[in-house]
């Protein structure tokens, strides 16, 4: 590829503005690859029953309407099963944060005494777990059946995410740590003042990872729940789902389809809000997670 070379500036060949436009043209694809399902889900949401009928599942339905979304709000247990959800993913994510940086921050100490037997027997639990029979019976054990801790507790910690922030710790220079301590600081006050701060972008990253999984939840609710008040949102939008016979309340129709895909946007509407705030550290922290140390 050759330029011509006008005093200090680069002028583009005919060879380059072609390249830039097949690039140009191939992200507008991708951008459509990408943004079509999204679009499509919402629209399909707001379809009224009879474009269904008459056409199946237009791209632009002839008039939006919230029929399926009335559905699902009309339905019992909606707005408790997202409270459920809502406070297991804050409470859990913020226990989960808390244990890995506790976790992490002293494990990244060189001078720690069986560092390394830790480390290994860790990541042992990432490969061999003990299964949900014996997963259960500590659950019963603990007197967390049927209780909302239930929901959390048995995920609290990740192996991977723990090792995500235990090696960016080990990539903070030893010097600066160490200035802290000769000027008084306790390890705690290093971690909450120093560490963290620098730690920023991994730290959203995991959290987010934790936000999600917990908002996700729905197999641990089988697993040790069985009062229904306890149910988190994607259970009970799941059974809204195998429910939706076609008919609503007003003798007015609402399409399975249409109700599935309310749901699907209901569900993420929170992750939704919540990434554009995280997704500037995001790929900064889990590089510099994975890379360093």
């Amino acid at each position: 590829m050759v330029r011509a070379k006008t005093g200090n500036r680069i002028r583009e060949t005919g060879s380059d503005r072609v390249i830039n436009a097949a690039v140009l043209v191939l992200l507008a694809v991708l951008f459509v690859i990408w943004f079509f399902p999204m679009l499509y889900v919402v629209l399909a949401s707001v379809t009224p029953y009879e474009d269904v009928v008459r056409a199946g599942l237009l791209i632009l339905p002839s008039r939006p309407t919230f029929t399926a979304y009335s559905f699902l709000f009309s339905s019992t247990g909606i707005v408790g099963s997202f409270l459920v959800t809502l406070t297991v993913t804050i409470v859990g994510t913020l226990l989960s944060m808390a244990l890995s940086i506790l976790l992490a921050f002293p494990l990244s100490k060189k001078g720690l005494p069986g560092r390394a037997l830790i480390t290994k027997l860790l990541v042992f639990t990432m490969y061999f777990s003990g299964g949900l029979i014996p997963t259960y019976m500590m659950v019963r054990r603990l007197h967390l059946l049927n209780t909302i801790w239930a929901l959390i507790i048995p995920g609290c910690v990740s192996t991977y995410n723990m090792l995500l922030l235990r090696s960016y710790f080990v990539s903070m220079p030893d010097e600066l740590l160490e200035a802290a301590e000769v000027d008084g600081s306790g390890p705690l006050r290093t971690l909450v003042q120093i560490a963290l701060p620098l730690s920023l972008p991994v730290t959203m990253s995991v959290m987010l990872f934790y936000m999600v999984t917990y908002w996700n939840t729905y197999y641990a609710y089988y697993y040790y729940c069985y009062d229904k008040s306890l149910r988190p949102l994607q259970v009970v939008l799941m059974d809204l789902i195998r429910s939706a016979t076609g008919e609503a309340e007003a003798d007015e129709f609402v399409p399975t389809i249409t109700v599935q895909m309310a749901a699907v946007v209901f569900s993420c509407v929170p992750i939704v809000c919540v990434y554009p705030f995280i997704q500037k550290y995001f790929t900064t922290g889990i590089m510099l997670g994975a890379v360093k140390g």
